[in-house]
């Protein structure tokens, strides 16, 4: 990934935040001559490795998990971004060079997998993601927590038998937050401002990813 020195996360702790942020992650990895891919919500086990073990599942159906027992994987956890208008910018009306960019922020998750057909190990895994995101959850007040236990355990059981768990030894995580830092406090804050106040959920989130650089 082209990372600049502004735009790099080189604490590991904030990229495990965000990676606990985005939750969500494509997988990619190589199949014969081309790639293949799949979205996953993935937790992470900050305790175990150097740099951390991502875990989640595929659908057994899903025939890319089949070669990947060894395999080296990327994960790839988007997070905030958004178009950004040189209109914004007071700069504009000083000298007229300026250009749109795109704000964002990612993180690049490299590491080798290791596939778990265990029945056991899936079930502790889709109670812990259910647990995990559950509680998460903004409306708690309104439709209680779910746990994997609501539900019978012979259809919980056929459930379990249709995927297949996914666990992923990070080797290399690189952070990339390009935020504006390259602007004028003065043109940020009117981004940020832009940002903030339009009615679309994505935008309101990367003006709260800007203050947190700012």
């Amino acid at each position: 990934m082209y990372n600049p020195p502004a735009n790099r996360v080189d604490d590991i702790a904030m990229i495990h935040e965000l990676i606990e942020r985005a939750r969500f992650a494509h997988v990619v990895s190589h199949a014969g001559d081309t790639f293949a891919s799949s979205g996953l919500p993935l937790l992470l086990d900050r305790s175990t490795g150097k740099l951390g073990v991502l875990r989640g599942h595929f659908a057994r159906a899903n025939n890319q998990w089949k070669a990947l027992d060894g395999a080296s994987v990327l994960a790839l956890f988007p997070l905030a971004d958004g178009y950004v208008t040189p209109s914004r910018y007071p700069s504009k009306a000083e000298h007229h060079r300026v250009v749109p960019t795109w704000n964002y922020e990612v993180v690049h998750a490299h590491g080798t997998v290791r596939i778990h057909d265990d029945p056991e190990w899936v079930r502790e895994l889709v109670s812990d993601l259910t647990d995990h995101h559950e509680a998460a959850r903004h409306d708690l007040d309104v439709a209680p927590q779910w746990a994997v236990t609501d539900a019978p355990s012979d259809f919980i059981d056929k459930q379990l038998r249709a995927i297949v768990g996914v666990e992923i030894e990070i080797t290399q995580l690189d952070g990339k937050r390009k935020l504006s830092q390259n602007r004028s406090d003065a043109d940020r804050l009117e981004v940020i401002v832009g940002h903030a106040t339009s009615p679309a959920e994505r935008d309101r989130a990367l003006a709260v990813a800007m203050r947190e650089v700012f």
